[in-house]
């Protein structure tokens, strides 16, 4: 389960955070190539979203991503999440073509016809977030180019993210969710944001899959 704080700014920097919250030294700039990739809507018929990422000097990935939590709001997003990098007999690593099947995706004709309907190029510059207890969080200050090939359009943003590690304990993660909501949520050039980067770059587009 992915879940994360999310906000729109207007500039390119972390906000200030409240008293108890520290941001590590920044680590290098990563440069992201999101592909979201579909057949005819079948796959966000299902409820998912299907990314296939390059970045700096990683090997390519594909993440499969649900829809936002019904129980989420604000700037909380909750979502399902499966991450994996295809083996080299692989086109699609076999996890996601399993839940995607067992979502009434049919497969077999989608997975060869699999096109990309938006693309995301992002500057990001990642902090790690810390507590007295300890790591908590992975921020980052997103610097968003979203395109579609049909029409061809741009739409330019800047997000902070801050993603919470699955090894926190969940009274510490919901401690951390409501205080640093509520504070970045108050800070000078921020705005809530929680819908997610394709659902707004899909929106500002206005792009029908």
């Amino acid at each position: 389960m992915e879940r994360e704080l999310k906000f729109l700014l207007e500039h390119a920097h972390a906000p200030a955070l409240p008293s108890g919250y520290h941001l590590a030294q920044p680590q290098p700039t990563l440069h992201l190539l999101d592909e979201y990739l579909d057949y005819r809507g079948q796959i966000l018929a299902a409820g998912w979203r299907l990314r296939r990422r390059r970045s700096d000097g990683e090997p390519l990935r594909y993440t499969l991503k649900s829809e936002r939590a019904e129980s989420t709001s604000g700037p909380l997003t909750e979502r399902r999440e499966i991450e994996r990098t295809p083996e080299p007999h692989e086109e699609l690593p076999a996890e996601i073509v399993s839940t995607l099947t067992e979502a009434g995706v049919e497969m077999p004709h989608v997975l060869n016809r699999l096109q990309p309907y938006l693309t995301l190029r992002q500057e990001r510059q990642p902090f790690v977030l810390s507590t007295s207890e300890g790591a908590l969080a992975l921020l980052s200050v997103d610097e968003v180019r979203a395109s579609a090939p049909t029409p061809p359009t741009e739409h330019r943003w800047t997000e902070l993210e801050i993603e919470f590690l699955a090894t926190i304990p969940s009274e510490i993660r919901d401690r951390a969710t409501d205080e640093l909501g509520a504070w970045i949520a108050a800070q000078p050039g921020v705005t809530v944001g929680g819908e997610s980067k394709v659902s707004r770059a899909a929106r500002l587009l206005s792009l029908s899959i």
